[in-house]
């Protein structure tokens, strides 16, 4: 019985010395690869450099929170003379013609300042016209009823 006890211990004592062996090619490899991570800090502990790069993208940050807000405000400072409102009416301009082939569109800023552009088909041929408007009123060019249909729904969306 005491040799069982002799051929137990010595298996255990091999089990444990290839575990050790294991465990030291283990320790090894992730020695290595420490050293490859702090290889380019020459004299900086890796604790100061995350510092310094914590502050550095915090910097960042602050540079583009910055930048963004400068661009919103001018975005909406310019918002007011885009033309958002607008107005759009098909039409057949002439008899013989089908399909709603001509047409009127209104756009308009938040000023109520802006343009109709009208397009008239005919079988022959195709026009486009262009009026300003201002406050909501044409310039100087009589509007159709269709271009006022237009300029209308356009000042119903702003």
């Amino acid at each position: 019985m005491e040799q069982y006890f002799i051929y137990a211990g010595a298996g255990l004592g091999i089990l444990s010395f290839i575990l050790i062996i294991m465990d030291h090619f283990r320790l090894n490899s992730a020695i290595k690869k420490y050293r490859m991570l702090i290889r380019g800090l020459s004299d900086k502990n890796v604790e100061d450099l995350m510092v310094s790069y914590a502050e550095e993208l915090e910097n960042i940050k602050q540079n583009l929170s910055n930048n963004i807000e400068k661009r919103l405000s001018a975005i909406e400072q310019k918002l007011p003379s885009c033309l958002r409102n607008t107005g759009m009416v098909t039409y057949n301009a002439f008899d013989n013609i089908g399909n709603n082939m001509s047409f009127s569109i209104a756009a308009l800023d938040d000023n109520h300042d802006g343009l109709v552009i009208t397009g008239i088909y005919s079988r022959e041929n195709s026009y486009v016209y262009a009026k300003q408007i201002k406050k909501g009123q044409p310039v100087d060019k009589e509007l159709s009823t269709e271009e006022k249909e237009a300029l209308a729904k356009a000042l119903t969306n702003a």
